[in-house]
């Protein structure tokens, strides 16, 4: 599964070529380039029909082109071919092929190309080698072509080579060095927008991660996959990084954990319509049924698959997985006689002692141990046992040793083996020991990531509310602005109005005093009856806008007042909800079964804020952590700590901790 996830992952680097915009440049130069361009597109045209040998001569006559003197941004064009040749030769079958001809081109130095680009000859070649099975030698190249100064290399090319390499690191199991071009990858993709290929890259950190027994940095990956925009556009990226972190799980036995990340991947393979993706999914749920004895499940399980199935070249890899599955669930449920299922079964078990070890062959010859030690058949059982033991011992599977073990000390017993049992009983104990300790560290690790994950969260918010506040407070004073803008300019005209209409009465009094003197008088106090009432105008005016700014005031006071609530609301502590705290209970209860029967027989009387303050001392949380949980002060931890100590009658000589940690 993990092969095909990684084909696909460098389909990707396929689909998109490393492309960048040409300066204007002189004659010849744009002949050329229409030249490249041209073969380019044709052999693109003749590769998206999966017409590979087109494809391969198109791009062949490409990369033996030689730009004429000054022209060297062509390389970008000849470098996106021989990449593109590299794969054609690959999803042609023909990788010996490719070896061959990528070795000549590098050997014999002749095309323009390999001389002015060696790193992308060798990035060719190494990925050439790796796929015709000489990884050794891909490893030599890479390693060297790494060590190369980066100088000149844009950032796709940076992310085509390091995803490369990445592929060919993690295959031969250097895993380390994977991470490392995984981890430059994810740089650079950063600084891209919505790229997809961030999807793979973080898919295949959760795996890599999880090998070297980096578990909080797995679940940090997956995380931040699932926060990922484009996660949502790539269901079937979403669907390879559900099946990792099945991986992650089934090496801690969190059966539960399985088979609601087995659902997740389902539900994403159905989404992205890939059959591969359904290939993948139904066959590691087939596995998970096979492991827990679910033989009910199996043949529809098995059915799914053999509906998958693809034609090609990729079929040899999941028919494998697929008749061994088979095979051994006929094996556990056939009704017929044990000596003609016991050849098979030896069949089955040469061929996979003969394969290559890894992770999925190691877990068929452990299920065909099962098989066979269910039939009796006691030899054949502990042979598959023992051709599991140098993996799982190498690789550090804990949880896979623990029932290995078991197994073979039961069967060595059977046979009178005893000094054998004795040697294989104690190892299984002490698998079973480091697996517990293993599976609680990744418990308090999943909790310690889904904890700095929601106080990333919580940061988050507290800062759009800050920004939301500026906002607001800038579309007030914005808002505000402009008001006091507008009453200006209506005062400014009333102001002109009013000179005018003065000016206007002045000059009419004038002619009145001299075309009638006897009406002066009455002329005049006409003006002021008018001046009296435009003084009671103005003072209601103002008065008015008084009361105006008054209100404004308030207003302004208000809506402050208003605005700082709800950011002090949104920023108020929160206590767990209900469905955090049974999930809190429930991971609780599996690292320490024993710990509220106890608390309980000793204290019948116990509430649930009680018990829980008492998980959370057990856990070693300091006052400080325990308020940030529980959602109180300080002071309320000290109080409700006394009150628990005074109601189990605990001795004031003894700490609270040193009390649960014993109980």
């Amino acid at each position: 599964m993990k092969t095909s996830f990684i084909l696909l992952f460098i389909s990707l680097i396929c689909a998109f070529p490393v492309r960048s915009e040409q300066a204007a440049t002189p004659a010849p130069c744009e002949d050329f380039d229409k030249q490249s361009k041209a073969l380019f597109a044709q052999a693109q045209e003749a590769q998206q029909k999966n017409n590979y040998p087109e494809a391969i001569a198109q791009y062949e006559k490409l990369i033996a082109l030689t730009p004429p003197e000054g022209c060297e941004q062509a390389s970008v064009t000849l470098a996106d071919g021989l990449l593109q040749l590299m794969y054609c030769y690959i999803f042609d079958n023909r990788r010996e092929d490719g070896a061959g001809y990528f070795t000549r081109l590098h050997e014999e130095n002749r095309f323009w190309i390999v001389r002015h680009s060696p790193r992308d000859i060798e990035i060719c070649l190494a990925y050439s080698l790796y796929e015709a099975a000489r990884p050794d030698k891909a490893v030599a190249i890479i390693d060297s072509t790494l060590a190369r100064p980066n100088n000149g290399r844009s950032d796709d090319q940076l992310y085509a080579d390091y995803a490369i390499s990445s592929v060919i690191y993690n295959q031969v199991g250097q895993i380390g060095k994977a991470i490392d071009c995984n981890t430059k990858s994810l740089a650079i993709l950063r600084k891209m927008e919505n790229n997809p290929n961030i999807v793979f890259v973080l898919g295949n950190l959760i795996w890599q991660y999880q090998q070297i027994g980096e578990f909080e940095k797995s679940l940090a990956a997956y995380d931040e996959l699932l926060r990922t925009e484009v996660i949502k556009n790539i269901p079937y990226g979403l669907c390879t990084a559900e099946i990792n972190i099945v991986e992650l799980y089934n090496a801690w036995g969190l059966e539960d954990e399985v088979e609601t990340h087995l659902s997740l991947a389902l539900d994403a393979a159905r989404q992205s319509g890939v059959p591969e993706a359904s290939l993948r999914c139904f066959t590691r749920t087939a596995c998970h049924a096979l492991q827990q004895g679910d033989t009910l499940h199996v043949p529809a399980l098995l059915d799914s698959i053999a509906a998958y199935l693809p034609e090609k070249e990729q079929s040899n890899y999941y028919r494998q997985l697929y008749d061994n599955f088979r095979n051994i669930y006929h094996l556990q449920t056939s009704r017929q006689d044990t000596q003609s299922l016991a050849a098979d079964a030896r069949r089955q078990l040469g061929q996979l002692q003969a394969a290559v070890p890894d992770h999925l062959n190691t877990l068929a010859l452990r299920l065909l141990g099962d098989a066979l030690a269910g039939r009796g058949e006691t030899a054949l059982a502990i042979e598959a046992y023992r051709a599991c033991c140098d993996y799982v011992e190498k690789n550090k599977l804990l949880n896979e040793q623990r029932h290995i073990y078991f197994g073979l000390a039961r069967l060595y017993t059977r046979t009178n083996r005893y000094a054998d049992a004795t040697t294989y009983f104690e190892r299984a104990e002490e698998a079973n020991r480091l697996f517990t300790l293993q599976r609680n560290a990744a418990l308090i690790s999943q909790f310690r990531v889904k904890y700095e994950t929601r106080e990333k969260e919580q940061a988050n918010q507290l800062l759009r509310s800050e920004v939301q506040l500026k906002q607001r407070t800038l579309e007030f004073y914005t808002v505000f602005g402009i008001a006091l803008i507008l009453l200006g300019g209506i005062f400014a005209l009333w102001i002109v109005m009013r000179h005018r209409a003065l000016k206007m009465q002045h000059e009419a009094d004038n002619k009145q005093h001299e075309l009638d003197l006897i009406r002066q008088q009455e002329a005049q106090l006409i003006i002021e009856e008018k001046e009296h009432q435009l003084r009671l105008m103005l003072n209601e005016r103002q008065e008015l806008n008084r009361k105006n700014e008054e209100l404004r005031d308030k207003l302004e006071h208000s809506d402050a007042q208003s605005c700082l609530q709800e950011v002090i609301n949104s920023l108020s502590p929160r206590l767990l909800t209900l469905e955090e705290e049974q999930n809190f209970r429930h991971q609780f209860g599996i690292i320490h079964p024993q710990f509220l029967s106890r608390l309980r027989d000793i204290c019948p009387t116990i509430t649930r804020s009680e018990e829980l303050l008492a998980m959370l001392i057990r856990l070693k949380l300091n006052t400080e952590e325990i308020a940030f949980a529980l959602g109180n002060n300080r002071p309320s931890v000290h109080s409700s700590r006394s009150r628990l100590r005074k109601k189990m009658e605990i001795d004031k000589g003894i700490s609270l901790e040193e009390y649960f940690r014993n109980l």
